[in-house]
């Protein structure tokens, strides 16, 4: 146990293996037993790992099917994309539409005189204010600025709101040569026109107030069924309800584009394949957990937990929707069933079927207080929430292993007191036989030296 000892010297006897042996005696079977029980509670953690995980990721697939807006998806189809894209919402009309893209929404575009001095031109300290449909921002001019710093200060202004100015050199209008500065406003809309105002040296109004109208903010316009519509922005979200119609370009006069609003099977259909196979990785590895192959043994193998929860989501698979109809209460009406290895088959045939007949009855199968996910989901949470069954236990396998850690310290502190105690004992012994070992060497001399004693045999 780390003690420096030298017993046995005077006694001859290998005091040190003695007591390594009394030690390892004492220590084997308790350490033996100490080292099974943990094995035995980290092999059920693992397990009931494994079997949380795979409930964790079945109760993710439930809740998605639980959720009424994912059987409200709608889908949106364009004749040709080059005209205007579209979205639905859960809310919008099933329905065809027709729709012509008149006008775009632009901003406006301010442009100035040829600057003869080019780019290096500067101008007199004063502030110019840019406001476009009640935004608004001030730029800061100094005396030393030239076109290329004013340009560059109003590009990166604090609060722009989306004013972008260009440096054009080089370039003749009539007799003059030199720079022109470019403003253009993302802000759109018609009335929503770009205005510059200045304070300070009159020499800014070149900037400002002088500065030609080269194109006026406009409104979009398109044309939903023979009715026209405006808007500010190129979207349009408040004239098909649920729909929101972004133009993109123009088409020929009376020509139309259709849309064309549906149901989303699809995702309905991806939804419920995704629960079959989630629930199929659940099987496999329940099925995994407590098989009973004597050469590979499962780590729950005759566990109850698993055998509850198997038990409990096998009958759930089993029971109707009582606020379902009547002919579409069951996983069964919809295609699915369960094999004898406890996994599930789609029968894609059916599932179609059921889509495309019964569709609006899908969302009262799966969700609401009674519908399959929300009660799938609601199960799987007994075992893997906050304090659920598996948590519980888990924690639980935790605390133990905690205690035989303790036990582990404890068995190592007194196997310690035992090995030094018995150190103890041996010394006291060593010295007594080394005393009476002693004594008999004295004795024997003694009688060694008395006349006519001889110790051993007389010579012939």
């Amino acid at each position: 146990m780390g003690l420096i000892s030298f017993g046995g010297i005077g006694s001859g006897l290998d005091v040190n293996s003695i007591i390594d042996a009394l030690v390892e005696a004492e220590r084997a079977p308790k350490q033996l037993s100490l080292d099974r029980q943990e094995a035995g509670i980290q092999l059920t953690l693992t397990g009931l790992g494994g079997l949380k995980s795979a409930l964790d990721e079945l109760r993710t697939v439930a809740f998605d099917l639980s959720l009424s807006s994912n059987f409200g998806k709608r889908t949106v189809t364009t004749e040709s994309n080059d005209f205007f894209s579209a979205t639905a919402t859960s809310s919008a009309t099933v329905g065809n539409f027709d729709i012509e893209v008149q006008t775009l929404a632009q901003g406006s575009e301010l442009q100035s005189q040829v600057f003869t001095g080019g780019a290096t031109t500067t101008f007199g300290a004063g502030t110019l204010t840019f406001t476009a449909n009640a935004q608004t921002f001030d730029v800061e001019i100094e005396a030393s600025d030239t076109l290329q710093n004013i340009r560059e200060k109003i590009n990166d202004a604090t609060g722009n709101f989306g004013v972008t100015v260009n440096l054009l050199n080089n370039v003749t209008s009539g007799a003059d040569t030199g720079s022109v500065l470019s403003i253009e406003s993302s802000t759109t809309g018609t009335g929503n026109d770009l205005a510059v105002t200045f304070t300070g040296d009159a020499s800014l109004a070149d900037l400002s107030t002088n500065l030609n109208n080269l194109r006026s903010a406009s409104s979009a316009t398109i044309v939903i069924d023979g009715f026209s519509a405006q808007s500010d922005t190129n979207e349009f979200s408040d004239f098909i309800e649920g729909v929101t119609i972004t133009a993109k370009a123009t088409n020929t006069a009376t020509e139309t584009t259709s849309l064309t609003v549906g149901l989303d099977t699809g995702s309905v259909r991806s939804a419920v394949n995704s629960f079959v196979d989630a629930y199929n990785a659940f099987a496999d590895v329940q099925n995994a957990l407590g098989g009973a192959d004597p050469s590979a043994p499962g780590l729950l193998l005759g566990d109850y937990t698993l055998r509850q929860v198997s038990s409990r989501l096998r009958n759930l698979l089993s029971e109707s929707v009582s606020s379902a109809g009547t002919d579409f209460n069951s996983l069964s009406a919809i295609g699915i069933s369960t094999t004898q290895t406890g996994r599930l088959e789609l029968d894609s045939t059916v599932l179609d079927s059921a889509i495309e007949n019964n569709f609006e009855q899908f969302e009262a199968l799966f969700t609401g207080d009674d519908g399959f996910a929300t009660r799938l989901k609601d199960t799987i949470d007994q075992y893997t929430g906050f304090d659920g069954i598996l948590v519980t236990r888990e924690n639980t396998l935790n605390e133990q292993l905690g205690r035989i850690s303790d036990q582990r310290i404890d068995l190592t502190f007194r196997l310690e007191q035992l090995e030094t105690r018995l150190r103890r004992q041996y010394a006291v012994a060593d010295t007594i036989i080394a005393q009476f070992n002693s004594t008999g060497s004295f004795i024997a001399q003694q009688l060694a030296n008395l006349p006519g004693f001889s110790s051993g045999s007389d010579d012939n």
